[in-house]
């Protein structure tokens, strides 16, 4: 990193950091205005908070994503007016600032946001004839549509291509997803000669194993380069599932006539839906699925993905798939290859283990993996593959210079031929992997391969800390150029936080409330609302992964689980205002109900989801919001409770309290992604249960010594 960077890098912090510390020194100052009233107090705010994250992502479907800022700064503005000073300075000053932010939005005189110059969008529209054709925004992400003669996408290498062919490619058009990854769209007439040159990629050799004629669904259909290749390879009918709906309405609107209406031929139907989640509901079966390259190349380098939870690639997930084929049907997967390989790696196990608890047979009969420079193909059939198709996959990689890295009958020698490795580490790795010594073989791997599961669905993650001094040892300062950044990032992160977080919040408030309270009450306080500021954030960020899988898209499941969440905790809040007497025994029935709801949720769940996977959108939402709905309520109790009894009786650890559970909260934030990606989400739920035990237990010596006693 850049000396600067860092400077940079802190002015940001600095810059992100003001509206949060002005919000939270208005609700504290709330709570010493009305110091009888704080759990209500909290109990509103946290019907506001909820409010506001529905309300932004709802925005998002009405409005680009550079006027929410500006929405926000006219929801500060009206809380501003209504707090403001009678006087008329302050009833100018607060109908001005409306007035500035509500002509502001309506007008359209927004700042735009900015793109990286290292973005994919930035350099497409370096190219001297590139021009922007169209743009669509939806909470999923926003799209820009790039024309240039310049643009050539392909799905990974074309090897051993005729030269002669060429100047026939397509013309194309690239759909720029949040500035970043591109997919393009070709220019279609409908003579699928033209579209040849994808047959001279890893992923085609999926025909030479699939049924003649197959009946293909393509899993992240984008702008339909699988489609034309199923096409192009006789399939008599595709499912194109894409996720992102502004696809389909760009390619039903600009690039309508561009992409020779694609996705309106009689042989293609196309689905918006969630991939996984469009086959869990619906039991109809394929020929071939295909799941292409659906992560960027330049995300997949620097390794920005290690932290993205992603479904379609768990055990659970593959087992799903195969269940969707016909007898004869296969699975393909592609992915892009690393130095070190890893990617790849972690797929040819996962797609061997998913295979062995699935169903009876031998998973090596039944596998190919192939790769090229930048590309690995796997796939996967459900029956065992016969001299026929073993023959083709050999004749297609001879053809093309592939390199063959496991086939039924393939010895060590022929492996490595064509783009060669120092080891044929690919064909070592698979081999490992279908014999009894596949647990060395993820014992002494540089980078942790094992399957990822629904649990723990962190597949792009392969940092191994025990694998440290190696890498260093073998690549000295450059080592950090072969590792997943994300959780590099992650772990610095967390880092700061602790460090941020104990300078400018703890370390002030340890100077002010020293000579004011007593050195037990501080001591009980720091717990118990340290403890739920990190059990709160471990449960909500557990519950959002969950129901990611359940809702389908991530941007639905953390405006859902946020919502419910907060909306639920501020209602219980209020119970909590209304309640006198003990504290500490409110608070000792929430976190017992707390535990018994987490077990519940433990066990029931994920049957649950499975009986739900078919059923509209806004049911499965409407079914969301009620099973967290107890939980959600019974996690608003303890905070508020403990701040009232802090009021009441140590009023100047009022601040202590709201800071340390700030701090807690941010750092909760980050740790529990970590324990999630090496423990999974089962355990950080139950440790987060383990918490609130803890903290229930500290606010009982808390009220024990407000009481007077020992």
């Amino acid at each position: 990193m850049q000396p600067g960077q860092l400077w940079y890098l802190m002015a940001l912090y600095a810059v992100l950091s003001v509206p949060f510390l002005c919000v939270s020194a208005c609700i504290l100052a709330g709570f010493f205005l009305q110091p009888a009233r704080v759990a209500a107090l909290y109990g509103v705010t946290m019907l506001g908070s909820g409010a506001g994250a529905a309300g932004a992502v709802g925005l998002l479907y009405v409005a680009h994503p550079a006027t929410i800022p500006y929405a926000l700064a006219l929801a500060t503005a009206t809380a501003y007016l209504c707090v403001a000073s009678p006087s008329v300075w302050g009833r100018i000053s607060g109908w001005g600032l409306v007035v500035l932010a509500t002509g502001l939005l309506v007008t359209g005189k927004v700042q735009p946001i900015r793109v990286s110059e290292y973005k994919g969008l930035s350099y497409a529209l370096r190219y001297p004839d590139a021009q922007i054709a169209g743009e669509c925004a939806s909470p999923l992400s926003a799209i820009t549509v790039v024309k240039s003669g310049q643009i050539r996408e392909t799905p990974g290498q074309i090897s051993n291509y005729p030269m002669s062919q060429l100047g026939t490619l397509p013309e194309q058009a690239g759909l720029y997803f949040d500035a970043g990854s591109v997919s393009p769209v070709h220019r279609f007439d409908g003579d699928l000669s033209r579209f040849a040159y994808l047959d001279y990629v890893t992923g085609a050799v999926a025909y030479r194993v699939a049924p003649a004629s197959p009946n293909v669904a393509i899993i992240g259909a984008g702008g339909g380069t699988e489609v034309l290749s199923a096409l192009g390879h006789g399939a008599i009918h595709v499912s194109a599932i894409e996720v992102d709906p502004g696809v389909l309405r760009l390619l039903r609107g600009p690039l309508r006539e561009f992409s020779g209406r694609l996705y309106e031929r009689n042989d293609v139907s196309i689905t918006i839906a969630d991939g996984r989640g469009y086959l869990q509901s619906h039991a109809y079966q394929y020929d071939l699925i295909h799941i292409a390259l659906l992560d960027s190349f330049t995300a997949s380098a620097a390794g920005v993905n290690a932290l993205n939870e992603n479904y379609l690639y768990t055990v659970e997930a593959v087992s799903l798939y195969l269940e969707r084929l016909t007898p004869d049907g296969v699975l393909a997967m592609t992915c892009w290859l690393k130095a070190p390989p890893r990617d790849s790696l972690k797929l040819f196990a996962t797609l061997a283990e998913a295979y062995e608890k699935a169903g009876p047979g031998d998973p090596s009969q039944r596998l190919v993996y192939i790769r090229s420079w930048n590309t690995a193909t796997i796939v996967l059939s459900k029956a065992p593959l016969d001299a026929s198709r073993i023959s083709r996959v050999r004749s297609f990689c001879e053809d093309r210079g592939f390199d063959l890295c496991y086939l039924p009958g393939l010895v060590r020698e022929e492996a490595n031929r064509y783009v060669i490795l120092d080891e044929p580490v690919h064909f070592d790795f698979a081999h490992a992997i279908l014999s009894p010594q596949r647990e060395n073989a993820y014992r002494n791997s540089l980078f942790d391969l094992r399957p990822a599961t629904d649990d723990c669905p962190y597949f792009f993650q392969f940092f191994r800390w025990t694998s440290l001094p190696t890498l260093i040892r073998g690549m000295g300062t450059q080592w950090a150029l072969f590792v997943e950044w994300g959780y590099l990032v992650l772990v610095a992160t967390l880092l700061q936080g602790l460090v941020i977080s104990a300078v400018l919040i703890l370390a002030p408030l340890l100077v002010f409330t020293r000579r004011a309270t007593p050195r037990p009450a501080r001591r009980w306080v720091l717990t118990y609302f340290a403890g739920l500021g990190l059990a709160y954030m471990f449960l909500e960020i557990a519950f959002i992964q969950r129901f990611t899988l359940f809702l389908s898209y991530p941007v639905y499941a953390v405006a859902v689980v946020l919502t419910a969440f907060l909306v639920f905790s501020g209602l219980g809040s209020l119970l909590a205002q209304r309640v006198l007497g003990r504290r500490s025994s409110l608070v000792a029935l929430s976190v017992c109900g707390i535990v018994v709801v987490v077990s519940i949720y433990l066990l029931a769940l994920a049957p649950a989801f499975s009986a739900a996977a078919g059923w509209p959108d806004a049911l499965r939402i409407a079914l969301s919001v009620a099973l967290l709905a107890p939980l959600a309520f019974l996690m608003g109790i303890p905070f508020p409770s403990g701040l009232q009894l802090v009021t009441d009786s140590f009023e100047s650890l009022l601040p202590w309290a709201w800071g340390v559970n700030g701090c807690a909260s941010v750092v909760g934030a980050l740790l529990a992604t970590v324990v999630a990606v090496h423990f999974g989400f089962s355990a950080l739920t139950l440790v987060a249960a383990a918490i609130y035990v803890v903290a229930a237990f500290c606010l009982a010596r808390l009220e024990q010594r407000a009481r007077g006693g020992a």
